[in-house]
């Protein structure tokens, strides 16, 4: 079986060499044949996944990291539709190349599913932490499996490693604010489409990571969910980031926007209240009219 996609490591060759030496046996020399096997694949220089994830929340921008979870998502659905299961879905195992694309690879522990779409082994391989529970403790092999280590992938970009640590809602304030950080002037657009991305991403992990195989979605339902966010209706563009804003008024949220207070006025209805902080940005606490 051939596979080929955009977010799948590419595969270039592979070497097959044998050798004959000669090995001292005692008094006597033997013929010993060595053999050695190599797997060739692109060189990616951005290396894996891995090396950019810590305890926080990923150091990525977050354009960046939405294009990495959407095509692990995308290879990963391309892998499900002919009946290949990963079993080592993780980081470090997806490889990053020059525009940050990600490439799924190493597919050591990969299977081929029969009609049923299931099989059982009694070997149970692959890395604690990203395995599926119905795997680890009945060696049941579905596809499902792998959309829990997607979904365990998922919440640590999100959230960090440490993902029982930090609420939903703070996570929604840390990224919200990097986004208004990273912005040159205030943009409802990016703020909106950015708001509804995490929001997506965190619901996605969360429901990939039930204990019950059957209560996680299928590839389809989470590309589904994804591109609704992409496809959100731009006449409603700002309403829900001004909910969101409001809401963190409620929790006495402060934020640094890098913008001025009369911009920040006109574009949401707000009273702000200001303080100059040496990098110039404004220390704003949000009062609802």
């Amino acid at each position: 079986m051939k596979i080929r996609h955009h977010n799948i490591v590419w595969f270039v060759g592979y070497c097959a060499d044998t050798q004959v030496e000669v090995v001292p046996q005692g008094v006597k020399n033997i013929f010993a044949e060595t053999r050695e096997k190599l797997l060739c694949f692109k060189y990616l220089r951005n290396g894996s996944l891995g090396k950019h994830l810590t305890v926080e929340p990923c150091g990525l921008q977050w354009r960046v990291c939405y294009q990495i979870i959407k095509g692990i998502c995308l290879g990963l659905d391309y892998l499900h539709e002919r009946h290949i299961v990963h079993l080592d879905l993780k980081p470090d195992n997806i490889l990053l190349d020059d525009g940050m694309v990600p490439k799924i690879a190493d597919f050591g522990l990969s299977r081929l599913l029969n009609k049923e779409s299931r099989t059982i082994t009694e070997k149970i391989c692959g890395t604690r932490g990203y395995m599926a529970p119905e795997y680890i403790d009945s060696g049941v092999i579905t596809v499902k499996a792998d959309i829990y280590s997607l979904g365990v992938i998922i919440g640590h970009m999100v959230k960090g490693r440490n993902t029982g640590a930090t609420s939903d809602q703070d996570v929604l304030v840390s990224w919200m604010t990097r986004l208004v950080k990273d912005s040159s002037q205030m943009k409802e657009t990016q703020l909106d489409i950015g708001y509804q991305q995490i929001k997506a991403c965190i619901e996605i992990s969360q429901r990939c990571t039930q204990p019950k195989p059957e209560d996680r979605p299928s590839m389809p339902d989470i590309l589904c969910m994804l591109e609704e966010t992409e496809a959100a209706n731009r006449s409603a563009v700002g309403k829900r980031a001004l909910i969101w804003l409001k809401q963190l008024q409620k929790v006495n949220y402060l934020l640094y926007f890098p913008f001025n207070r009369s911009s920040f006025h006109d574009h949401h209805n707000f009273r702000a209240s200001n303080l100059l902080i040496p990098n110039g940005e404004f220390h704003f606490a949000l009062q609802d009219i």
